[in-house]
């Protein structure tokens, strides 16, 4: 018995020891990196030529398609995370009438270049498609 309270008192001074120890700057991330961009975009149909105009904004921790208000998808929560020289960012927006938008896309400097699955389900059909965005920083 002495020796398995020794062993738990070892790992318990272990765990106190690293949670309290610092975190450097280069690995603590804000956990909105895109909050306060904002990009214009042309976007289009998967395998198509661009057909419409988006602004895509980042805000308080929320992804906000403005090209899609028009069909009820309004903002949602995103996620973003460090890739290679960019930064990598997912949501999945919802309408009440037209379904649900799942956007993945990657920004890089100034730019930014996404995709959106729209599904819409009905009890005797399914609509499935896909989007393209390219676009630039709002200056």
């Amino acid at each position: 018995m002495k020796s398995f309270l020794s062993t738990v008192a070892v790992y318990m001074a272990a765990l106190v020891l690293f949670s309290v120890a610092p975190i450097s700057a280069d690995t603590a991330l804000p956990p909105n990196l895109l909050d306060g961009k904002t990009f214009l975009a042309q976007s289009g149909e998967k395998g198509k030529k661009a057909s419409n105009k988006d602004t895509i904004v980042f805000r308080d921790g929320r992804f906000l398609s403005e090209g899609c208000l028009q069909w009820g998808f309004g903002d949602a929560a995103y996620v973003a995370g460090i890739e290679g020289d960019g930064i990598r960012f997912q949501s999945r927006t919802v309408s009440p009438t037209h379904g649900a938008m799942t956007w993945n896309g990657l920004v890089k400097g100034d730019t930014i270049e996404a995709t959106s699955k729209w599904t819409r389900e009905r009890w005797y059909w399914k609509t499935k498609r896909e989007y393209w965005y390219r676009g630039e920083l709002k200056k």
